[in-house]
């Protein structure tokens, strides 16, 4: 066994309290643990993995990461209190194994036996819940969890915080949403002397980041946005752009058209074959990954401030304990986004045909599980579509920068938006409310539904380019041989091209998978990521700041 360094030199230009050790871009080398008893250990015996961040006078630590310790005798490991990291662990018999990365445990041994009713409910949903994976054995922990391993025998705990409704009127929320994010982003200002790079999008989460680090009269040192259109700007990017120009922070934009195969591959691999997005965001990836940037992601403000649209009809089908219809609706709602039409179900008739009941039952249980909470299915949306899903931006797309920091995961303004009444969010209006009287100066400036996108040119040299390179990345990633991989991502389906691709990777990856498959999947992840272009390369366009 050899140990690593908790924290790499070179990844700390802040004050002390600072941990950072992105992982995200070690390939083969990312840090694992696998014990068998009869085979021996092998791996590394203590890791910390992630960003972490501790704010004086506070017991509650920042950030999304993960670390285990193994003293011979007793192996512990812990994410952070959300489990917005995915720290994941194999027990099976007397065998255990912990990682970032399924495909580390897969390659050391883990059995790949594959889970079907979390690749139902995948197939349907788009992303796993609870704490499933792909595989029946493998499992990430929950949130606040902790594992204790000894003598073949595991315990994991779970520490998901109950919240209780708050009796607070809408006044006091809406300061509230000012409040509570002014005070995490100074804490995180006060403790990183590096330079910031800030994803900007046309929505509201950004942009109030932004606001507020303009308030705070420290700009990030550059914005970041990306789309596929070359100069025709999209409704994001003008938005964005608009939002930049009056802050006066400089503005970096990603437009170069991107292969399409090539992304969605890159993101399944990177998210450990746990989740269908993520693509469009390889651009973003590629500038930040090794740099000495520090980025802040604005994930939880949307699911924490405002319902969705299809939220009043979820809430009162959780009133008359209809969570099996809240899992249907769901699940429909994901097929109608990914199916041509004459097709209903997603990838499920596809890929896990005879399993919609068991499907729709693991959603529903995960969902009835809140529904004491304040907001059943923001709950549910927070601890299973933002936290297995989404939470990929942070940890996978932006994991490789110095630091990550996310102002919405404070623990304070999570307890807050967990513990609304549905009479204070329903309206959807509240976190424009608080944005437009926190920062009055931009409210002229609409957001991107107030945008029009321009339209793309119909003859595009790009599409030549991409459909040769989806040949050449379909060769490559078939188990098969070449030609098989290429007839394959030719192949007709009844979902849309992107999905299409997604789903049929992921289950040719999971129903093939061995040890010889897992190591080949990583040198295929580092390959592709040695081939893409990184740092400024990236970037097409940059508007200086003032």
């Amino acid at each position: 066994m050899k140990d690593i360094r908790t924290t790499p030199a070179g990844t700390r230009p802040g004050k002390p309290g600072l941990e950072s050790r992105p992982w995200i871009a070690d390939g083969d080398a990312t840090p694992y643990l696998f014990i068998d008893p009869r085979q021996g250990p092998s791996g590394v015996a203590q890791a910390f993995v992630g960003h972490r961040r501790r704010v004086p006078g506070d017991a509650r630590p920042r950030g999304a990461w993960g670390e285990w310790s193994w003293d011979g005798e007793t192996l512990q490991a812990q994410v952070d209190p959300l489990g917005f990291f995915q720290l994941f662990v194999y027990i099976k018999g007397d065998q255990v194994g912990v990682s970032p990365s399924i495909l580390q445990l897969l390659a050391a041994g883990a059995d790949p036996a594959p889970d079907p009713v979390a690749l139902a409910v995948f197939h349907r949903f788009g992303n796993l819940v609870g704490n499933d994976t792909p595989f029946r054995h493998i499992q990430v922990l929950p949130p606040g969890g902790t594992l204790t391993w000894r003598a073949g025998q595991a315990t994991i705990q779970d520490n998901t915080p109950r919240p209780r409704t708050l009796d607070i009127s809408r006044e006091a929320a809406i300061e509230g949403f000012i409040e509570l994010p002014r005070a995490a982003i100074r804490r995180f200002l006060d403790s990183w002397e590096g330079p910031i790079a800030l994803p900007l999008s046309g929505g509201r989460d950004s942009r109030h980041i932004l606001l507020e680090m303009a308030h705070q009269k420290r700009l990030p040192d550059t914005a970041l946005t990306f789309h596929h259109g070359g100069r025709v700007l999209n409704a994001e990017v003008q938005a964005a752009r608009a939002v930049a120009q009056r802050a006066g922070v400089t503005h970096r934009v990603m437009g170069a058209p991107r292969f399409r195969l090539r992304d969605s591959l890159r993101g399944l691999l990177l998210t450990q074959l746990c989740a269908d997005e993520h693509a469009q965001m390889m651009p973003t990836h590629d500038f930040l990954t090794g740099s000495a940037y520090a980025a802040i992601d604005g994930i939880g403000g949307d699911i924490l401030t405002n319902p969705d649209d299809d939220a009043a009809g979820f809430m009162e089908r959780a009133r008359r304990d209809d969570f099996e219809g809240i899992a249907r609706a769901l699940m429909e709602g994901h097929a109608r986004v990914n199916n041509l039409p004459g097709h209903a179900g997603c990838a499920g008739p596809l890929y896990s045909p005879d399993l919609d009941a068991a499907a729709t039952e693991r959603m529903a249980r995960e969902i009835r599980a809140y529904a004491d909470w304040p907001d059943p299915y923001q709950a549910f949306w927070f601890w299973h579509r933002t936290r297995r899903e989404i939470a990929y931006t942070g940890t996978v797309v932006l994991g490789g920068a110095a630091m990550v920091d996310s102002p919405y995961l404070d623990p304070d303004f999570v307890a807050l938006g967990l513990s609304l009444p549905w009479s204070v969010t329903c309206d959807q209006d509240l976190h424009d409310q608080a944005i437009h009287r926190a920062f009055p100066a931009f409210g002229d400036i609409p957001f991107a539904e107030g945008f029009r996108s321009q339209p793309l040119p119909r003859m595009r040299a790009h599409r030549l380019a991409n459909i040769l390179d989806t040949l050449r990345v379909a060769a490559l990633a078939g188990p098969g041989t070449a030609l098989q991989g290429i007839r394959a991502a030719t192949a007709p389906s009844p979902l849309r091209r992107g999905p299409s691709d997604i789903y049929r990777l992921h289950h040719d990856f999971v129903q093939g998978m061995s040890v010889p498959e897992a190591r080949r999947l990583m040198a295929l992840e580092a390959r592709l990521r040695r081939a893409a272009p990184t740092g400024e390369k990236v970037v097409t366009d940059v508007y200086p700041g003032s």
